[in-house]
């Protein structure tokens, strides 16, 4: 599997960029989940090709299989077969499965469990809160959360790549904005270029290039925009107490709420403690 630099550099375009060398050394996105969200983002994904691609990789078949039946989806029915997994959940919440198999993966071997959380903890509300939002944007729902949950890619790669990364997390302060500077400074990268440079070279869906690189600016509120819903999710999970980075500084909740479209689901129906106690339960159920 290739994770130096120079065979990167071989699946790079001309005149592309490249990351950092310690982010070069990560392990690439597992080959299957890259294959599985080309497939699965197609307008009519091939079952069967999803059920192959997954057979040809036992072992994450098998955390698809045990992350479908956990507490986190809430299925009353069980399977023990993929192809049953894929008709239960749907091709899309397949999609977010394979995410977040593919996630976890990568940051499995990272020292330091509390940052860990936190910056997955904040990927994952995120993802929950997109997904109760979705409506106000006329986005379906299984496609928002999946773009949500993967929009932090960079931090997470970040924490798997450098050691004093955690650190730096727990002392940085001021907005998201000088958190970016902050990582330029002292990694010559930020989360955001990191999401977007990995992102474009293990080889996954250009949307998903697009969420880990402009996530963090201006919620413009507009319909049918998936990232400025990514935008928006992303600063309400930290209003709402889940944070990456303990001391960055956020908006209140009720601000943001009035940032949304006025589309078929009016912001007035938006309501805080609706969306925080979905947040919690959702949270306490996949243990975050």
């Amino acid at each position: 599997m290739p994770s130096t630099q120079e065979n990167l550099a071989s699946k790079t375009p001309p005149g592309g960029e490249l990351p950092p060398e310690r982010l070069c050394k990560l392990p690439v996105f597992r080959p299957v989940a890259v294959q599985l969200l080309s497939e699965l983002a197609r307008e009519e994904p091939d079952t069967a090709q999803v059920v192959k691609l997954l057979h040809s990789d036992p072992a994450f078949s098998a955390e698809i299989l045990t992350l479908a039946n956990s507490a986190l989806y809430s299925r009353q029915t069980r399977t023990t077969t993929i192809q049953k997994a894929i008709v239960l959940v749907g091709v899309e919440r397949t999609r977010a499965l394979a995410v977040t198999v593919a996630l976890q993966g990568m940051v499995r071997g990272t020292g330091n469990k509390a940052a860990l959380q936190d910056c997955w903890g904040h990927s994952r509300a995120t993802a929950l809160v997109a997904e109760w939002l979705a409506p106000f944007y006329a986005i379906h729902k299984d496609q928002a959360y999946t773009a949500a949950l993967m929009h932090d890619v960079g931090r997470l790669a970040m924490l798997s790549a450098y050691p004093e990364y955690p650190d730096f997390l727990a002392t940085v302060a001021g907005a998201n904005s000088d958190l970016l500077e902050a990582e330029k400074r002292s990694f010559s990268v930020n989360h955001c270029e990191a999401g977007r440079l990995l992102t474009r070279i293990w080889g996954l869906p250009e949307e998903f290039w697009h969420t880990a690189a402009h996530h963090h600016e201006p919620v413009t509120g507009t319909p049918g925009d998936r990232i400025d819903l990514v935008r928006l999710s992303c600063l309400l999970a930290q209003s709402l107490d889940f944070k990456a980075a303990p001391q960055i500084e956020c908006e209140p909740a009720e601000a943001l709420i009035a940032r949304l479209p006025e589309t078929k689901f009016p912001r007035s129906r938006a309501s805080i403690p609706e969306l925080s106690e979905h947040l919690w339960k959702a949270m306490q159920a996949d243990g975050g």
